[in-house]
């Protein structure tokens, strides 16, 4: 017999995610009033955070389902802390311009992909088909945005290399996204 329960490992992967999610949706609400010059980029930057706002509600009431922090709470807060710093950091470095931004936000969701294919595992292998199946349509989500953001970079940078005066040439914009 061991000592460790199963639904606290899940449990502690649910806060995890939360967490995240509710720090990415923070950071992405920031953007879309700086990039309100950037229509195809805040379109980008909404559609994600509809659902990553489905995403939170879903979570916290799957959190709340079984049964809060329950005895993972410290866990759940050394995770949120963790969290924080890596979304604070990124804020600190947000000044840098509008693809920096978007490389950052590429970045987040990458994160957020790997920690639901973390939890979809757990999941699946501790038994825990409904969790499994949640944290696969976010991951199907977050793999939507990642491909849709390495399509807007390349067009993005472009613009904003040209709005800082430098002599770019957008010809190479069919070169990049081949």
């Amino acid at each position: 017999m061991t000592d460790k329960d199963p639904r606290e490992a899940v449990n502690s992967y649910i806060t995890d995610m939360l967490a995240l999610e509710q720090h990415i949706s923070k950071a992405l609400e920031g953007q879309v009033q700086d990039l309100k010059d950037y229509p195809e980029v805040t379109g980008e930057i909404r559609q994600a955070l509809g659902a990553i706002g489905g995403h939170i509600t879903t979570l916290e009431m799957l959190a709340k389902a079984r049964g809060g922090e329950g005895g993972g709470g410290a866990i759940k807060k050394v995770g949120s802390a963790l969290l924080g710093l890596g979304a604070a950091a990124v804020d600190l470095v947000r000044n840098e311009g509008m693809p920096k931004n978007l490389r950052d936000d590429y970045t987040a969701f990458s994160l957020a992909t790997i920690g639901y294919v973390m939890l979809h595992t757990t999941a699946l292998s501790l038994g825990d088909r409904e969790t499994g199946d949640i944290a696969r349509r976010h991951l199907s989500d977050y793999a939507g945005f990642v491909m849709s953001f390495n399509n807007i970079i390349p067009s993005a940078t472009i613009r904003f290399l040209q709005e800082e005066g430098l002599p770019v040439r957008q010809d190479v914009l069919a070169e990049v996204n081949e």
